[in-house]
């Protein structure tokens, strides 16, 4: 049976569009080595005209996909209040973490302590990649 398997592959164009006029963007994400396993986090903020201000990578420690995602924005946010970086839209590929954020989904304690405040941005945008 597995030898006659054929994988259905679906393919879909992700296109990146400039914000506003004096806007910002932060596309944020995290990665985990496993579920929990060892992690790293990142982000990148892009102006108006597309030009890049900032990028951060950085290691974690062991942890879970969504809490790597959770952490990668949070330190997007971070950066972009600490340096002024505002009005911002923030981009995640995380639907999970998409749907906490928009009070779609309940949320466990662990992750509600990441992104706790969070949501009093004026901006909220998820752009979401399916393999």
């Amino acid at each position: 049976m597995i030898e006659t398997y054929r994988p259905y592959i679906v393919s879909k164009i992700v296109r990146w569009n400039l914000p506003m006029p004096s806007w910002f963007n932060c596309n944020s994400d995290g990665a985990s080595r496993g579920n929990p396993g060892p992690s790293s986090v990142a982000f990148c903020i892009r102006d108006s005209e597309g030009d890049l201000v900032h990028t951060a990578a950085r290691r974690i420690s062991y942890e879970s996909n969504l809490v790597a995602e959770a952490m990668a924005l949070q330190e997007g946010i971070k950066y972009c209040v600490t340096n002024d970086l505002l009005p911002v839209i923030l981009e995640t590929n995380s639907m999970t973490l998409e749907m906490i954020l928009t009070g779609q989904c309940e949320v466990s304690w662990s992750i509600s302590l990441i992104i706790k405040g969070e949501h009093h941005f004026n901006s909220y945008q998820s752009l979401l990649r399916k393999a």
